[in-house]
């Protein structure tokens, strides 16, 4: 037998040397198949095994070709037989451990004809020693759920906890194999603590041991509608590394398991096991619960040994986006004010003073969940960053209104955050940037301002509405509905554009130019994006083929805020400061047109 390599193949040959369904009586193999061992191997290796005549596919299989490690236990492998019919590929269905010794062993393999391979054949490998610098790195895996916590079950009784064990199992090993330092939040079906402090007891695991990443590991439920199904990952709001974590990660999966690419996302409010740890924090959810046949699939060890490698490998692949030599050097107090009456909601994360001389965004978690501003005073909320020592106060005045006169009792405005229903996710833009998430992010601060100022705002949309099933000319009909049934004063539409050029950028606003209200607001809020934000102006634009202008009793506008396909209008509309900045300029313009 000889060795034959490619650029990432070593080709595992009987051709000729073994001639293994000839018309020969015997048929010896060479004798380098059963001595001495080949060294240095990748732990992701794939063997070729070529055959000279077309073989029966019935004996290939586990059973014919085996793996086994130096201790003698069955390695799980994948084969696939050639297009030719005359080769198989051996690949492990994980990773090899770094610095073993193997056995590939073949028997039992017959020819279309009937012909019986003349005798076993068994050939020797080590894998290369593991990658030192990785020990410098710690991940903490998060099997989410656990206990008397079974999380979703589908209709066929599988636990969602005991899927999130399986495949964290077996990311962490991978990771252990890679020479990483792996903590498990639980490793069996066990736990500790008690529901309450579910959350504080993973961080306090994550973050003892100091980890780098948090990789919680979960399955998703939609059961109002049971077709639902893909894989999505979350990451930690205002976390670039998180995000790139996710991208890794997300990627990998949806490469690798041909599950639905149901996209990258910030972790919202809910979302808190995203902003318990030192180390930034991403959460998978590697499908639906609620999809009797993706449970399915979700239960299978195949999909299991294929997310856990998509997942490890997404996190290898970002261990170099790691800093570990920045720490929190301060957070000031943070005061703020608000009217009596008036909702207030804790932020999710404040700034820091980092010991490069930086500032930075960090998650916050807050003693308390709501803020009541029913009477005047000063009030205290105390909250806990990871890896700051102090705790965190944020002084919050209430105070007293000079009573102002009220909109017109009709002004309710509907606010319209594009697409994000159904499959229409809009526009991708730079950096896996989707325009439903920006859309929707700039139309819930837009309302939350105008609540603030006491108009009535109803919106088309509140959440990530993706798992509905519709298509987009119903989906506009529904918006449209939204308004009509309210009878809203204006309808603010808002999206975000994209081109073929880089280049393109800036905001414009559609509108039909033959209403003078509808062009009044568009021109209102127009110039105050421009004169307060100061992207480029690109003007009012024709609207009039629109489906929402055409369909809306109200004045209609639709709000472009910039191009998703430019570095500039990316970066800024990723940004949660940005977009609280362009949601007060488009608020402004509203309030403008309703006298406040």
């Amino acid at each position: 037998m000889k060795f034959k390599r490619s650029s990432i193949l070593v080709v595992f040959s009987f051709f000729l040397v073994l001639c293994m369904f000839g018309t020969f009586t015997h048929v010896k193999a060479d004798d380098s198949v059963s001595s001495g061992t080949r060294n240095g191997v990748d732990i992701n290796k794939t063997w070729t095994i070529k055959f000279n005549k077309e073989i029966d596919k019935s004996t290939i299989s586990e059973s014919n070709f085996i793996v086994k490690d130096e201790s003698g236990q069955t390695v799980p492998i994948n084969l696939t037989i050639g297009s030719d019919n005359k080769s198989v590929t051996v690949s492990p269905k994980v990773q090899f451990q770094y610095g073993v010794k193997y056995s590939l062993s073949i028997n039992n393999v017959k020819s279309s004809s009937g012909k019986k391979l003349a005798q076993a054949e068994k050939m020797q490998f080590s894998t290369k020693s593991a990658n030192n610098t990785n020990s410098a790195y710690t991940v903490c895996i998060d099997a989410a759920h656990g206990g008397n916590d079974a999380g979703h079950v589908s209709a066929s009784g599988v636990k969602e906890k005991d899927i999130n064990l399986a495949v964290a199992l077996k990311v962490g090993k991978i990771l252990e194999n890679n020479g990483v330092k792996v903590v498990y939040t639980r490793t069996s079906d066990n736990i500790s603590w008690n529901n309450d402090n579910d959350l504080k007891s993973r961080f306090t695991i994550a973050n003892n041991a100091k980890a780098d990443y948090f990789i919680s590991i979960r399955c998703n439920t939609y059961p109002e509608n049971p077709l639902t199904k893909g894989i999505e990952t979350y990451y930690r709001d205002s976390d670039n590394v998180a995000k790139q974590l996710a991208q890794a990660v997300q990627g990998e999966l949806i490469s690798n398991t041909g599950s639905n690419n149901r996209g990258i996302k910030v972790g919202l409010s809910q979302h808190e096991i995203l902003r318990g740890t030192n180390g930034s924090a991403i959460m998978v959810e590697l499908g639906f619960m609620s999809n009797s046949e993706e449970s399915s699939i979700l239960s299978t060890s195949d999909f299991q040994n294929k997310s856990a490698n998509d997942i490890a490998n997404g996190i290898l692949k970002s261990l170099s986006l790691v800093n570990k030599n920045v720490t929190i050097k301060s957070i000031p107090d943070i005061t703020a004010s608000v009217n009596q009456g008036v909702t207030y909601d804790l932020p999710l994360n404040i700034t820091a003073s980092m010991s490069d001389g930086s500032s930075k965004k960090l998650p916050v978690i807050w003693n308390s969940k709501k803020v009541d501003t029913s009477s005047i005073g000063t009030y205290t909320y105390e909250g806990t960053v990871a890896g700051y020592s102090s705790t965190v106060k944020l002084i919050l005045t209430v105070v007293g209104t000079t009573p102002v006169p009220t909109p017109e009792s009709n002004t309710i405005i509907c606010i319209d955050p594009g697409h994000g229903r159904g499959s229409d996710t809009g526009a991708s833009g730079i950096n896996g940037l989707q325009e439903d998430d920006v859309t929707l992010s700039v139309g819930l601060r837009v309302g939350k301002i105008l609540e603030n100022h006491g108009i009535k705002v109803v919106y088309t949309r509140t959440q990530d509405e993706r798992s509905i099933p519709t298509d987009v000319t119903t989906s506009l009909q529904q918006r449209c509905d939204v308004s009509n049934n309210a009878n809203a004063k204006y309808f603010v539409c808002i999206h975000c554009n994209s081109f073929d050029s880089a280049s393109a950028s800036g905001t414009e606003t559609l509108v039909n130019q033959d209403n003078p209200e509808a062009t009044r607001l568009a021109q209102a809020i127009q110039t105050s994006i421009v004169n307060e934000i100061g992207t480029y102006n690109r003007g009012l634009k024709d609207g009039n083929w629109l489906y929402v202008v055409k369909n809306t009793k109200a004045p209609a506008v639709l709000t472009e805020l910039g191009f998703l396909t430019n570095p500039s209008d990316a970066a800024k509309l990723s940004s949660d400061e940005y977009r609280q900045k362009i949601a007060q300029a488009i608020a402004d313009g509203i309030l403008q047109c309703v006298g406040k």
